[in-house]
């Protein structure tokens, strides 16, 4: 298996690792330079490592999803 993918390749990855996210989605962060790509002709090529780092948020670039039950107060 090769770490590098296209978006529709990296959609199936991401959702067979637990990981939703819609092929929408994922176009819409290439074409705002969210995730880093690299093109070949007009395919855009994910490393799927930074794609998981991304969407669990490692790295402290963005806060992870809370782990309370709503409407409880951690505190």
């Amino acid at each position: 298996m090769t770490n590098v993918v296209t978006i529709r390749e990296a959609v199936e990855l991401a959702r067979s690792d637990g990981l939703p996210v819609s092929e929408y989605t994922l176009r819409r962060w290439v074409k705002t330079g969210t995730i880093p790509v690299r093109t070949a002709g007009r395919k855009a090529l994910i490393f799927y490592p930074n794609l998981v780092r991304f969407l669990t948020c490692q790295g402290g670039g963005d806060v992870p999803p809370s782990t309370t039950k709503p409407g409880v107060n951690p505190l």
